[in-house]
């Protein structure tokens, strides 16, 4: 009952870890983070404690601070090998393959994304239960696996990851988070030099974003506002209409969508 009650806890200081962060506020994001940790190694040390750890290495690639979480991954795998199950694994395998290519260590890397795909294709063993409050695994797979090749320079590869995610995942039950890798999707479609392509794909990005309350979708419009602005520039078809959809997000009242 105690490890229960701890595990229940650190679960709660994760949520509200992470509406912190979603709303820009990542100094109480990582007070909350730590609480969790703290919480979370009273009740499983090598499993949950382990899964915290990740939670602080995300919110330093997000802060880009990359050069802090190599340690922390490094350590939630060491700490949770054999005492976890595979798919729970496979989350923090990715992380640490997002901690190599932000910090460059392409070999690395790549090893981490192929050690991640083949645990996530063990299936067998339940998925522990804070691990599944981000969504389809297979679906978060993708997504970071997307970033990591876009760290990498493969954006074809993102750009396939990425679509592998948004058919993974129901976009009204995760609109927030669809929204996000949406715009994520132009954006390697950008780098690909597919302009016509992505402000396709950011007028659905804009459309998913409508009514959500979201430091994160705020300063993704502001992207696609200062993308608009060189696309017009160079004449690109539909960028003038994309740029005024990105202005009305600005007007648009405060409207929080859970």
């Amino acid at each position: 009952m105690r490890r229960d009650a701890y595990g229940v806890t650190a679960e709660l200081a994760y949520l509200l870890a992470w509406k912190h962060h979603d709303l820009g506020q990542e100094g109480a994001a990582q007070r909350y983070y730590l609480l969790g940790y703290q919480l979370a190694c009273e009740s499983d040390y090598h499993g949950h404690g382990a899964w915290m750890l990740r939670a602080l290495a995300h919110q330093a690639l997000n802060l880009k601070q990359p050069e802090f979480c190599v340690d922390l991954v490094e350590e939630s795998l060491r700490r949770s090998a054999g005492r976890i199950d595979q798919q729970t694994r496979a989350l923090l395998l990715i992380t640490s393959a997002r901690a190599y290519g932000a910090t460059r260590q392409g070999g690395k890397a790549s090893a981490a994304l192929l050690a991640a795909e083949d645990a996530l294709s063990r299936t067998g063993d339940p998925v522990a239960g804070y691990a599944l409050a981000v969504g389809p695994v297979a679906a978060t797979i993708s997504s970071h696996t997307g970033k990591t090749l876009t760290e990498l320079g493969d954006h074809a590869g993102a750009e396939r990851h990425r679509r592998a995610e948004l058919s993974g995942r129901d976009p009204e039950e995760f609109r927030r988070v669809h929204a996000l890798s949406t715009h994520e999707l132009a954006r390697t479609l950008d780098r690909q030099g597919r302009m016509d392509e992505a402000v396709a794909t950011w007028h659905q990005a804009l459309d998913l974003m409508d009514g959500v309350s979201s430091a994160r979708n705020t300063e993704s419009v502001k992207s696609i506002s200062k993308t608009m602005a060189s696309y017009r520039a160079r004449g690109v078809r539909g960028a003038g209409a994309l740029a005024e959809k990105a202005r009305g997000h600005y007007s648009q009242p405060d409207r929080q969508r859970c």
